[in-house]
């Protein structure tokens, strides 16, 4: 059962053995806020939110019958995938245009609208993805935490090559699997994006705890259709499903950061 509270979306799952999450899965922003005088287009843009990420993670969630958790409001208005001390935790530019309504908040802790978003948005999204965790902990379960994410087909006028990104930190446990379980499709080893990122969701989850995690990012154009993120959803599952006995076997392993 899919259930909204707090500006974030959590599906219940039997499954303690993994941990499915979504940090841009939603262009939402409250009305108070006037968009941050973004305009329509742009808020169903990449700018807002990651397209189609989503579903897939929804449809993973289920095949897996494991839990999830989904941020159910814009990166514009403030970026659970960063640091609390991130500058670009509430963006003042997004590829290049004037986030109007974040021009006004100080990066400094003692800003008012900074924490108020901190408070309203940012810290119930992370309460519950760990609590998720310590939960299944608790019952000597290893949650391996996979992040679904999606990015552009074209970066700046150039085009990307490569279909699905798998990213990782000094933790490769799964993201080996991936890599080397994925045929047919143009991967990506630590791109279109680099898995290391100081403070980031799975830095501040899972590797400064030695939990197995995966960052996994899927090329827009390839989403486009629910049949085909519900394709991509079976493709992550039947990996999943392919290496159960070796992935069952991780244990609890601090691996360290290449972000420190």
């Amino acid at each position: 059962m899919i259930k909204e509270k707090e500006n974030i979306i959590t599906k219940y799952g039997v499954n303690e053995g993994y941990l499915v999450i979504c940090d841009h899965s939603s262009n939402n922003i409250p009305s108070e806020y006037n968009n941050l005088g973004v305009s329509k287009k742009d808020l169903e843009s990449h700018r807002a939110y990651d397209l189609g990420a989503a579903d897939v993670a929804y449809e993973l969630s289920k095949l897996l019958d494991c839990s999830l958790v989904m941020a159910n409001f814009s990166r514009l208005l403030i970026d659970p995938n960063r640091g609390k001390d991130d500058p670009t935790l509430i963006p003042k530019l997004s590829e290049g245009k004037i986030i109007k309504g974040n021009m006004n908040i100080s990066i400094h802790k003692n800003d008012k609208e900074k924490n108020k978003r901190i408070l309203q948005f940012y810290t119930p999204y992370h309460k519950q993805i760990n609590s998720f965790i310590i939960n299944s902990l608790d019952n000597r379960k290893i949650p391996k935490i996979l992040s679904i994410h999606s990015f552009t087909p074209v970066w700046k006028g150039k085009e990307r090559e490569i279909d699905v990104g798998i990213l990782w930190d000094r933790d490769d446990r799964l993201s080996k699997i991936f890599l080397n379980s994925l045929k047919n499709i143009k991967l990506g080893n630590n791109e279109p994006y680099s898995g290391r990122l100081k403070n980031d969701t799975l830095y501040k989850h899972a590797t400064s705890k030695g939990i197995p995690n995966v960052l996994i990012e899927f090329r827009q154009d390839l989403l486009k259709k629910r049949n085909d993120r519900l394709q991509w959803a079976k493709k992550i599952h039947n990996v999943l499903k392919e290496n159960e006995n070796f992935i069952n076997s991780f244990s609890i392993k601090k691996y360290g950061s290449c972000a420190l």
